[in-house]
């Protein structure tokens, strides 16, 4: 097919090439995009799988005739036009449908009800549990679980390998998602110091990546310019000194439809959870020593979204006011590795464990001090962890330099971290959420 033929109408166009049931039991098969009123997937770096829902009115009884139990796959293939159909491109994926709310049957005999569904990996993960023994790096143990408990067909990147954190330990029937979650606590890449590991789904592969790794990669091309235009502005898109690696599309993409400031900086807040300063007292059980760790999470060494720290430098903090206990090397998780050091200086592996602790809180909390919620239009060639640069208009009067257009401190680059893709019966729309650190 000629894609360069196809025409994008207005912004939130969407084609819905794949909408089909399929029933475990029978094998049967249904086409039920004329059913469909709205369809909702969600993709979260803070979530381990995808999830959705599909709102439906049904005049034709599929419910009772097909029937719909409850247990059956959904396939779904979404495509904004223009695009050519490869991987990257679409939203393509077979969900496991788990539940059926809100069945509501009309004089006309029509009814409607919600269909909701997770990614497979997800819905297997509830009954299958992990009782084995695991030691070596981080990145070689996270990639064989994902393999053998985890991976229906999609892959799973892994960044900044191979990695220098290793541990031991004894999965006690625990899920593999709980394996891959406690795996992410502990890991420290090659060259990256945030430790700030996450397992997550976004719409085209399963990653076990770390925020500053996804920042750092996409530094020199980002996924596109989004502006804020305000009283009939027209900002143009794509004129800062970087490479951009999603699709052009029409400026009517990128423009913002609304947002929404979640959180700014709460010094309050920030010091009763350790956000700014913090620190740890260990007790290494092999060598009956004590270490001590501290920190200030000014973060000079680490990649961020900005160049510049948005903590203010007077901002009050001791990292004594907040102090958390650590035990090493206890008979029960023996996965720290041992410490012989006789007085555990800096740089011992118990001194190292607790520096990274240190630092996955620190990094993970910088990025509740600016948060944004944007409705944005939908388009299928976007996925969590892409990092965009945002056009946020100055409240100041404009003059002849883009830097008095420009806010200096809301504008810059973003990574998105949720995506809420929101389809009716015309509009592709997304809900996201932005976070930034710099």
């Amino acid at each position: 097919m000629d894609f360069s033929s196809e025409t994008l109408i207005h912004a939130g166009e969407y084609k819905l090439e794949s909408l089909n049931l399929t029933s475990q039991n029978s094998g049967a098969s249904a086409d039920i995009t004329e059913f469909m009123l709205e369809l909702n997937i969600y993709e979260d770096i803070f979530s381990f799988c995808m999830t959705g829902n599909l709102i439906v009115a049904d005049a034709a009884n599929l419910i009772s005739n097909f029937p719909i139990l409850g247990n059956e796959y959904i396939t779904i293939k979404v495509r904004t036009p223009t695009l050519e159909d490869i991987p990257g491109n679409v939203i393509e994926k077979t969900f496991q449908i788990y539940a059926i709310y809100d069945r509501v049957l009309n004089d006309d005999r029509s009814q409607y009800y919600n269909i909701s569904f997770m990614s497979i990996e997800g819905y297997e993960n509830t009954t299958s549990v992990v009782t084995k023994a695991f030691s070596g790096p981080t990145d070689e143990i996270a990639q064989k679980i994902f393999e053998d408990y985890i991976q229906v067909d999609r892959p799973m990147f892994i960044m900044d390998t191979p990695h220098t954190s290793r541990i031991k330990y004894t999965s006690n029937h625990w899920s593999p998602f709980r394996n891959m979650n406690f795996i992410s606590k502990t890991a420290k890449g090659s060259k990256l110091k945030g430790s700030d590991y996450l397992f997550f789904e976004s719409n085209q592969s399963f990653y076990f990546a770390s925020i500053e790794g996804l920042i750092q990669a996409q530094l020199n091309g980002v996924f596109d310019e989004y502006a804020l235009e305000r009283n009939g502005a027209n900002m143009p898109r794509r004129i800062t000194d970087v490479g951009y690696t999603g699709n052009r599309l029409p400026d009517s993409v990128t423009a913002i439809e609304d947002l929404k400031k979640l959180t700014t900086i709460d010094v309050l807040d920030g010091n009763n959870k350790g956000a700014f300063s913090a620190s740890i007292d260990g007790y290494d059980f092999y060598t009956k020593k004590v270490i001590n760790v501290s920190s200030d999470f000014d973060f000079p060494d680490f990649v961020k979204t900005g160049s510049k720290s948005i903590i203010p430098s007077t901002l009050l903090k001791d990292p004594r006011a907040h102090k958390t206990f650590q035990s090493h090397n206890t008979g029960l998780f023996s996965d720290f590795g041992i410490t012989e050091e006789k007085e555990l200086p800096s740089g011992s592996a118990a001194s190292n464990i607790s520096t990274n602790k240190l630092n996955r809180k620190g990094y993970l909390n910088s990025f509740d001090n600016n948060k944004f919620e944007a409705v944005l239009p939908g388009r299928t060639d976007i996925q969590v962890g892409n990092v965009i640069s945002l056009l946020y208009p100055s409240a100041e009067a404009p003059g002849e330099d883009l830097s008095t257009v420009l806010d200096p401190l809301l504008s810059g680059f973003y990574i998105i971290s949720a995506i809420h893709h929101k389809f009716n019966s015309t509009r592709h729309s997304m809900i996201t959420e932005l976070i930034k650190n710099g």
